[in-house]
């Protein structure tokens, strides 16, 4: 299938390619001068000469065959990744290439730092979403502040389920798509998915009003085939980690469809649905990964869960999420539940 979009090393072999890089930086380096008022602010590089001989790495996304961003990052000498620039095509800003690079570039870091410039607060948003916080701030000589922020994703708070299956430390939102569970089903199994409304897009309330059955499909062009669906889960993790829950654990919810596992069939009958925000695509974000353990801590501590399934198992030929990026060895042993 084609790939709606795709993050990887910039081949600077392909002459090309490598010239379509040099020229996007050029545009944003434009940009970003009139935005910071800051004519100094140095190119990354100068020619193509000097970024094939680059000694940092290179990621570029994709979109199709289109070039919409570059990130360029080093190591510190404690091992650590440094964000050395994040360069998006200006024609495509706000539309999620920089996130996308982040997380590509973070997937497995445990430590990473970026320095940016306090009066460029649309970069200090874009990393505070990946996960970075404020670690110092200083003046250069010539008056502009910088900001030092460092990787550190988001600790899950204290969850507690109450006796009537709602998660204190969760937002709630009652779905209407749930009901009871067959005579004797019990929640026995965590099913995994992803999911993210308009696709590859997050952040949005998207999720919310399609199990809330309020998705306008004038929205999205994509809303026009799902906004009749009648489909929940009972919690949602968003990629800053934060836990949303749409139906009481206790209850039915409609995120399994047509499905079986090890031979029993209608999984809704005894499992718990979360959905994970994200794609088939991307990998998922530590504080996601963070947020799933502790919820499973918290299930396991109530409910007799015995094992962790994606929905990609329990329909398989129908179902692919949560897809190739997600580590079910992680996941296995933070939830401890098996597959």
């Amino acid at each position: 299938m084609d790939l709606p979009f795709e993050v990887r090393a910039l081949d600077r072999d392909d002459a090309e390619l490598a010239q379509r890089a040099l020229q996007l930086q050029f545009a944003a380096h434009r940009v970003e001068v009139a935005w910071l008022d800051y004519p100094a602010l140095p190119l990354l590089w100068t020619d193509l000469a000097a970024l094939r001989s680059c000694r940092d790495r290179i990621l570029a996304a994709f979109e199709g065959g289109a070039l919409r961003g570059l990130l360029v990052v080093s190591r510190r000498l404690d091992g650590g990744l440094h964000i050395e620039r994040t360069v998006v095509d200006p024609e495509h800003f706000g539309a999620g290439w920089g996130y996308r690079l982040l997380n590509h570039a973070l997937h497995g870091e445990a430590h990473a730092s970026v320095d940016t410039a306090e009066v460029n607060q649309a970069a200090i948003a874009l990393y505070h979403k990946a996960g970075f916080v404020l670690e110092r701030r200083w003046n250069v000589p010539d008056g502009l502040v910088l900001w030092r922020m460092d990787y550190r994703p988001a600790t899950p708070p204290a969850l507690a389920l109450g006796a009537d299956g709602w998660m204190r430390g969760a937002l709630q939102q009652a779905s209407p798509n749930c009901d009871e569970r067959s005579p004797g089903c019990v929640p026995e199994l965590l099913v995994i998915h992803n999911i993210s409304l308009p696709p590859c897009r997050y952040g949005g309330p998207g999720v919310q009003q399609l199990f809330g059955n309020s998705l306008n499909p004038d929205d999205d062009p994509y809303y026009q085939s799902i906004h009749q669906l009648r489909v929940s889960s009972h919690f949602f993790i968003r990629r800053d980690g934060r836990l949303l829950q749409f139906v009481p654990v206790g209850q039915r919810a409609w995120h399994a469809g047509v499905s079986s596992w090890r031979g029993r069939e209608k999984c809704n009958d005894f499992s718990i649905g979360v959905e994970l925000e994200g794609c088939d695509f991307e990998p998922f974000s530590e504080a996601q990964y963070r947020m799933l353990a502790a919820l499973s801590a918290e299930l396991r501590r109530h409910l007799p869960l015995s094992a962790l399934a994606g929905h990609e198992h329990i329909a398989p030929g129908r179902k692919t999420d949560p897809g190739p990026w997600f580590d079910w060895a992680r996941a296995q042993a933070e939830c401890g539940l098996a597959l």
